[in-house]
């Protein structure tokens, strides 16, 4: 018996839930995996899955199975890389999962260079803002903002996206310009729903030292981004949001920033990937690309002008 083999099959058919899904998925015939199943099982003497009509379950020794199985393969896929990473260049599929904005404004853009540099690399790049499902959409990693407390995963820090407080100026000067965080309760407020937790997102402001949390007003929640910027643009009112996604509108004069001495850090940038999985050299090398990606860029989102202008008026963001 090919223990290998019976062990990635194994893995497969765990984490599909399925023995025809994962014959499928590997490019076996119909029916393979359930053969490999059942002659690990007659070899182990074991049961390792409990069977019915309409799906399959792991028996306690099957999940024991499974846990020590990808140590094993990690284990073995960490040597070979090791023994022949100084003759071999990076290679293989990557699927990452990374928040749209991002995608599109900042990471797409650079990727052919990245390919350039490393050809044996294949990236399929998913554009998603929900919490990463790693087996059913088969993620090697996911790029994250925030915290992540409730997957059990390893993250990088890539640093903070720096967030920004956006008003069109004909919204300015019909409602006038908030000038103290306090002063957002009297404002119509565009708000971002959370697509982890499904809650309008709180306001952070920097001021006297400390974080300030404001839960803000307004008749206007989107879960999209994009949509709550385009409504800023049209007079809808006051938007917190990150940088970059409102970088070229501020530029152009289309938004203005606002309490600008009370700008907050921003939320925290990370890439994340399972923590029962071994981490691959592609995986690796994607990462110090993300890293180095952010650092570049992190200049351009921060849009300040370090004369201090006066509330209203244009940020023009260094270069």
């Amino acid at each position: 018996m090919d223990h290998v083999r019976a062990m990635r099959v194994f893995i497969r058919v765990a984490e599909r839930g399925s023995l025809t899904a994962a014959s499928d998925e590997l490019g076996y015939a119909r029916g393979a995996a359930s053969s490999i199943v059942k002659e690990l099982e007659r070899h182990m003497g074991v049961q390792l899955l409990e069977r019915t009509t309409r799906k399959i379950r792991l028996t306690e020794e099957g999940n024991h199975y499974v846990e020590r199985a990808r140590a094993i393969l990690a284990d073995i896929a960490e040597l070979e890389e090791e023994i022949g990473a100084a003759e071999r260049s990076p290679h293989g599929l990557l699927r990452v999962q990374i928040p749209p904005g991002i995608t599109r404004l900042i990471v797409a853009p650079a990727l052919p260079g990245f390919i350039a540099q490393h050809p044996g690399i294949e990236l399929e790049i998913l554009s998603r803002s929900d919490l990463p499902d790693f087996v059913g959409l088969r993620l090697d990693a996911a790029v994250v903002v925030g915290p992540m407390v409730e997957l059990d995963v390893v993250s990088r820090p890539l640093g903070h996206l720096p967030a920004i407080t956006v008003a069109a100026p004909a919204y300015l000067e019909r409602r006038g310009t908030p000038i103290f965080p306090a002063d957002i309760a009297g404002h119509d407020c565009i708000r971002t729903i959370s697509t982890a937790t499904g809650s309008p997102v709180i306001w952070r402001f920097r001021e006297n030292g400390s974080d300030v949390r404001i839960a803000v007003p307004g008749p206007l929640a989107f879960e999209s981004p994009e949509a709550a910027v385009a409504a800023a643009r049209r007079g809808g009112g006051v938007l917190q949001i990150a940088s970059y996604l409102v970088y070229d509108d501020i530029r152009s004069g289309r938004l203005v920033s606002v309490l600008d001495a009370f700008r907050p850090e921003g939320p925290t940038l990370q890439i994340v990937h399972p923590r029962h999985r071994r981490k691959p050299r592609r995986l690796k090398v994607f990462e110090d690309f993300l890293s180095d990606l952010n650092l570049r860029f992190r200049s351009k989102w921060n849009i300040r002008d370090s004369q201090s202008p006066g509330p209203g008026r244009l940020v023009t963001p260094s270069e």
